[in-house]
């Protein structure tokens, strides 16, 4: 265990210096800085919905990285104000980083969910002497249906997927190897050229560069089969667009964290926290993502202090 847990922490360590990606804002903006993820995936359009109803009564700037795991660490470099995190990732993190551990929660929000996206017609291996018994130069297809088949492959990650994957492999023994991809389009390239068995992606539900795809891209998910406990879930996920229904997925809790204040940007937060929780119905049931559905605010997260607003006079 401790072996295991020093190998995470120097993989974590590698990434923690990563930081904000460079489409983020500008240094100079003059508002609360959000730190989200990529544009068109779940905490960005979660931004989106939060902008369009409280962005009136708050200034409120986005700021676009590679996910939860480079939000804590611009949370930690005060590149941003606010930004959204899965619990695994902050509880890993904060053992490294006192600022991390500091962080409070505006917000319990919905989960994220590790999409596991293969080839519908598999990947061609040619063997070799080493490989599975097969004779140098002959040629077979491998069509993987299930995350446990990832077993000794090699799998693209993308985001905070990236630290999720080798912690899985680490936890179940698989023995896969990874290559770290910019964003989602990346890796399904490389899936779709067999350079990678899958790819991995963590987003809320429904992700938007898989809802974009088509059955004409060759693409599918596969369910997750895994053993798993606390914090993770299953949760099945339907995208019409490839005609995946019902497919399991492992689900991450998502929270919405701020580094502690207690000057106008408390104000600020209690604003905004404000608005949202007033706004929680027209989120649930108006035109808004879906992952809203998920929230309930009351929600406490173990380990991780509430944030209070600031009393008014």
């Amino acid at each position: 265990m401790k072996k295991l847990l020093a190998t995470l922490l120097a993989t974590l360590s590698l990434f923690a210096i990563a930081g904000p990606s460079p489409d983020a804002p500008a240094a100079d903006c003059d508002g609360l800085k959000i730190a989200t993820g990529a544009k068109g995936k779940g905490y960005s359009l979660l931004y989106t919905d939060v902008a369009k109803l409280c962005g009136q009564k708050v200034n409120l700037c986005e700021v676009n990285t590679a996910g939860g795991l480079d939000n804590l660490s611009a949370l930690s470099t005060k590149e941003a104000d606010i930004g959204f995190a899965q619990i695994d990732t902050w509880n890993d993190m904060k053992t490294g980083d006192e600022n991390i551990a500091a962080l409070q929660n505006v917000l319990t929000v919905n989960s994220n969910y590790l999409h596991v996206v293969t080839a519908v017609a598999g990947y061609v291996v040619q063997g070799d002497a080493k490989f599975g018994g097969l004779l140098k130069g002959d040629m077979t297809r491998i069509v993987v249906n299930r995350f446990s088949e990832l077993r000794g492959k090699t799998v693209v990650v993308v985001g905070s997927a990236q630290l999720l994957g080798r912690r899985l492999d680490k936890q179940y023994g698989y023995g896969m190897q990874f290559i770290d991809a910019k964003d989602d389009l990346a890796a399904f390239e490389l899936v779709k050229q067999g350079k990678a068995a899958a790819a991995l992606s963590l987003s809320g539900w429904p992700s938007g560069t898989i809802k974009a795809l088509t059955q004409a891209s060759g693409l599918t998910m596969v369910p997750f089969d895994a053993p798993v406990g606390e914090p993770y879930k299953v949760k099945a996920l339907n995208y019409k667009g490839i005609a995946v229904y019902n497919n399991n997925s492992l689900a991450i809790q998502n929270v919405l964290l701020t580094r502690p204040f207690s000057g106008e940007r408390a104000k600020t937060i209690a604003a905004v926290q404000s608005c949202i929780l007033q706004n929680m119905t027209e989120l649930k049931e108006g035109s808004f993502q879906p992952a809203w559905n998920e929230v309930n605010p009351s929600t406490a997260i173990p380990g991780i202090s509430g944030f209070k607003a600031p009393k008014t006079r």
